[in-house]
Formats: C-alpha cells, sequence, structure tokens
C-alpha cells in the first residue's frame, strides 16, 4: 500500500474529513431550507410571514433534524472512506459530533431536555448510520 493512500484511508483523517462534510451539510442544508419547510415538526402553519427574533424564537426540532441528516452524511462518507470499518471508526465519529456539540451554538429558547435532544442528534446519527454501515458490509 502506498504512503498516500495508507493516510487518506486512515480512522483519523476520515474523522476529520467526516467533521468537515457535516459542518459542511449542515450550513447549506441550514441555508438552502425554507423556514416554514420544517412546520410540520412543530404541529404549526405560519400563516405571515416569520419574525425571527434573536433570543426569542426557537427552531430546536428542525435544527435537530438537520444537524442528525448532516452528520449521518459525514458518518457515511467516512465509512465510504475508511479501509476498514472497526469500532475505532464509529467511536471516532461520535466522538467528534460530541465534540462539536459542545462548541455549537445551542438553541434558544429551550428547556433542558429539548437542549439535551438537540445535542444528542448528531451522536445518534453519527453512531446508528456507521453501525448499520459496519454490520452491512461485514456481511457483504
Amino acid at each position: 500500500m502506498s504512503p498516500s493512500q495508507h493516510f487518506t484511508r486512515s480512522v483519523w483523517f476520515v474523522t476529520l474529513v467526516a467533521l468537515l462534510i457535516s459542518l459542511g451539510a449542515q450550513v447549506l442544508i441550514g441555508a438552502l431550507t425554507p423556514v416554514t419547510a420544517l412546520d410540520w415538526l412543530d404541529n404549526e402553519s405560519r400563516q405571515g410571514p416569520v419574525v425571527l427574533i434573536a433570543g426569542e424564537t426557537s427552531f430546536w426540532r428542525g435544527d435537530a433534524l438537520i444537524r442528525a441528516v448532516s452528520f449521518g452524511i459525514g458518518a457515511l462518507v467516512a465509512c465510504l472512506l475508511a479501509n476498514t470499518q472497526s469500532w475505532l471508526l464509529v467511536a471516532s465519529l461520535v466522538a467528534i459530533s460530541v465534540v462539536s456539540s459542545a462548541f455549537a451554538q445551542f438553541p434558544r429558547p429551550a428547556t433542558p431536555w429539548q437542549l439535551s435532544l438537540w445535542a444528542a442528534a448528531a451522536p445518534i446519527a453519527s453512531l446508528t448510520v456507521s453501525v448499520l454501515f459496519r454490520a452491512f458490509k461485514g456481511d457483504a
């Protein structure tokens, strides 16, 4: 195996790639998704224009869904790039999503259980995608 191929397939490199893809996908999905597209999560429909007031308006359910999808995409790309589907890869993907949640801006206003669910969206999605990929890759 050439040195460049060994580097690009290391667990730490694909974890870093997964983080970059996840954060980029989160920004892209958040920017392209209209505010009213996720109203079904809150069981409401907005009749007039949406007014966003900093510190008072919270779309935590939509944010959690976008975080889960983006970190799931990042985990999938990491699993596709990785040389081996080890538990170290799964653990590193979950760890990097937990660390990224620690540095993220938490939605406000929100109750502690809402913040917990929002913060757990990325690690749960990373864990789910990487374990499912590992299970199906092992069968092939």
